[in-house]
Formats: C-alpha cells, sequence, structure tokens
C-alpha cells in the first residue's frame, strides 16, 4: 500500500511539473514583456531544470531508508522502462546532483535580485561572460556533490552486510540486486569510515554554504528593501517587491518540507540512534517542489497571473463555442 502511495504521488508530481513548467516557459518566452535579460534567462533555465529533475526522477525513483548507524540511498521499484542497475544507480547520483544544482540556482537568483537593488550598475556582471559564470557555478557545485557521493558511499561488503537484513525485513528485498549508494559511517569496532564520513562533511558544507548566501542576501534586502526602492519607478517598485516575495517561497518551501526533515535523518548515522524509517517520504516531497514552485512564481507575479487569465479565459471561451457547435448540431 505505502508503495502505491508512493508511486501516484510521484507520478502526479512528475506530469504536473511537466505541465506547470512547460507553461511557465512559453508565458516567459512569448508573453512577458516587463522581465528582460539575464533574470528571465534564470526564470526559463530553472522551469527547464524543474523538467529535466522530474524526468530523471522517474528514472532513479529514489528511496531513502534509516537503520540506526546505517542510511541507504536507493532506487525502489521498477522504471518505466528497463534500464540497466547500472545506469539507474548512475541516474541517483544524477538526481543528488541536480538537487544541489537547484538549491545553488537559488543562490544565484537572491544574489542577482541583491544587486539588481542595490547597485543596479552591477548586473552587467552577470550579462555576456558573466552569464557563463552564473549558469556554471550551479553546475560546478552539483557536479561536486554528484562526484563526492559516488565516489564516497558506493557499497561496500560491510556496509551490504549491516543493511542486508533491514532492507528485506522492510521491503522483501534483496539489497544486492537493487541499484544503491549507503551511508555507514562506523564500522563494527566503532572506528570512523572515513569515506562516508567525508561525503557528509562535503555534502553538507556544499548546501549550507548556498542557504548562507541565501540568507544573507534576503536579510538584506528585507531589512533595506524599502529605503532602496524609493530610487525606482512605483511600477518597479512592485515588480521588485513581487521577485523578492516570489524568491522568499521558492527557498521556503522546500526548506520547510523536505531540508529540515531531511537535516536529522541524513546526519542521523553520525550519531548512532536507534530507528528505523522509510525516509523515502522526503523523496515524495522534493518531487512535488518544481511543480509547486513554478505555480506560486505565476500566482506571485501580476504580470504572470494577468497572462494565465487571459490563457484560461480563451480556453473557457473555446470550450464554451464547441460546445455551442455540438448542441446546434
Amino acid at each position: 500500500m505505502f508503495h502505491k502511495v508512493f508511486e501516484f504521488i510521484t507520478v502526479t508530481s512528475f506530469f504536473a511539473t511537466l505541465f506547470s513548467n512547460l507553461l511557465l516557459i512559453f508565458i516567459t518566452t512569448f508573453y512577458v514583456k516587463q522581465i528582460v535579460g539575464s533574470y528571465k534567462k534564470m526564470i526559463i533555465l530553472f522551469a527547464g531544470l524543474g523538467i529535466i529533475f522530474s524526468i530523471v526522477e522517474r528514472i532513479a525513483k529514489p528511496f531513502i531508508h534509516n537503520y540506526n548507524k546505517g542510511l541507504m540511498y536507493f532506487s525502489l521499484g521498477e522504471s518505466w522502462f528497463k534500464i540497466p542497475k547500472d545506469v539507474v544507480t548512475i541516474s541517483l547520483v544524477v538526481y543528488v546532483t541536480i538537487y544541489a544544482v537547484v538549491v545553488t540556482f537559488l543562490a544565484v537568483q537572491f544574489a542577482f535580485r541583491y544587486v539588481s537593488l542595490f547597485n543596479p550598475d552591477l548586473t552587467k556582471l552577470f550579462e555576456n561572460y558573466g552569464a557563463i559564470a552564473w549558469s556554471m557555478y550551479p553546475v560546478f557545485i552539483g557536479s561536486v556533490n554528484g562526484a563526492a557521493i559516488w565516489c564516497l558511499t558506493r557499497p561496500d561488503e560491510f556496509s551490504d552486510d549491516y543493511m542486508r537484513n533491514e532492507i528485506f525485513e522492510v521491503y522483501e528485498l534483496d539489497i544486492s540486486t537493487l541499484p544503491r549508494l549507503l551511508i555507514v559511517p562506523y564500522d563494527q569496532n566503532g572506528n570512523v569510515r572515513i569515506n562516508n564520513v567525508l561525503y557528509l562533511c562535503i555534502g553538507t558544507f556544499l548546501l549550507s554554504s548556498q542557504y548562507l548566501i541565501i540568507v544573507y542576501c534576503g536579510l538584506q534586502m528585507h531589512f533595506q528593501m524599502q529605503k532602496e526602492l524609493q530610487k525606482f519607478s512605483v511600477a518597479n517598485r512592485k515588480l521588485q517587491q513581487q521577485f523578492f516575495k516570489a524568491l522568499v517561497v521558492q527557498v521556503t518551501v522546500p526548506t520547510i518540507t523536505f531540508v529540515l526533515p531531511a537535516m536529522p535523518l541524513l546526519l542521523g548515522p553520525l550519531f548512532d540512534l536507534k530507528m528505523s524509517f522509510k525516509s523515502g517520504v522526503i523523496c515524495a516531497l522534493l518531487g512535488i517542489y518544481p511543480f509547486i514552485d513554478s505555480i506560486l512564481f505565476m500566482l506571485i507575479v501580476t504580470e504572470y497571473r494577468k497572462h494565465l487569465a487571459t490563457l484560461c479565459n480563451c480556453f473557457g471561451k473555446k470550450n464554451h463555442v464547441q460546445n455551442s457547435q455540438c448542441l446546434t448540431i
């Protein structure tokens, strides 16, 4: 029953993400006029990233299980396509990589809005060659995170033996058949397994450093926004406020839904806590995020909301005309 619910949530979020993010890209590309330059590119790229994230999620079908001092990150069930085990394992790594890219991309957007508010002339640094830099920075952070989890959490005899009975009892699955990555920080004698602990340190540092950028820029904008907005026209002032609100929501939603709940689960193995927990619900919540993010962005920014209303009205009128024709016939 749990597997069916998990599958329903992930499949629904996949199609919802495709629809909402394609709609966001369509409106941004062909209709939105107030948003131009680098920020317009950021919106389109971020929406495209959400689509890629959902596609990788359908291939990897990631799940997490915590057991005492061990954590297993694995693929749960069959994908839509018959994909070799090694390819699915790589997709698990790509999934973690893109997650880090998403968080870093949010940090880049906060930095851009910070510069736009406090020193608009510096926004030129985000254009031309600067655009290559800000687009490659998230890729670099994500790649480091992905390379670290691939190199430092590969299964070995000890980690497999530690989780084997637990996985069989809870999921009725043979661990050796599953695409998987494992974190078991201590061996049977309590000695540190340096590779696993090193990954926890690297992953925590990479993500927390991006959150530091987000928090710093966010707090500066929050406390200084009213003063700085006096330099802008009334229309531009309102738009800047909407962008800031949208960014805050974009960060708050994933932080509350899966970053904060995931932290004790990810760091739990370090403290050798006694637990057996299907923490894969975090992955399900993570899959919903791209859909929620795009919808909330379009609802918060007035210009998107107007175009959404127009499209809905046009679609409604088209259906009404078709129904009228059918009734006439």
